[in-house]
């Protein structure tokens, strides 16, 4: 089987090293963005992700309007995106399924959040 490749997509490097680490333990393949316009540019060197783990607040581009964007382009519509977030899930649950994310991963994360979600996503 084929490693995962995974694309994690955060303003905070902490953040980004922790969840890269989590999914490199997981045998993933592993590459990082800052923010929702550098998810353009490494889907345009890096080609098709497998899933991308998106935070929601972020310079440049925020997580949500990166993820209506992808949602928009048929060329990576069917890329699951998980949302990555600290908010209180019953006020944006709404906001998160209206711009197209797949399911939603509540920090901080633990590793068996992590395994589960890409399960129930069939990856």
């Amino acid at each position: 089987m084929a490693k995962l490749k995974a694309l994690v997509v955060d303003d905070i490097f902490a953040n980004q090293f922790l969840l890269a680490s989590m999914l490199e333990e997981m045998d993933c393949n592993i590459r990082t963005a800052s923010n929702g316009r550098e998810v353009f540019e490494s889907l345009e060197s890096e080609g098709i992700f497998d899933i991308i783990f998106m935070d929601i607040e972020m310079p440049v581009m925020n997580g949500i309007e990166a993820t209506r964007k992808l949602k928009s382009d048929p060329k990576y519509r069917n890329i699951p995106v998980v949302a990555l977030t600290a908010h209180n899930l019953e006020d944006f649950q709404s906001e998160f399924d209206n711009a197209g994310f797949n399911t939603v991963l509540e920090k901080p994360y633990t590793s068996e959040g992590i395994a589960d979600v890409i399960a129930k996503l069939g990856l």
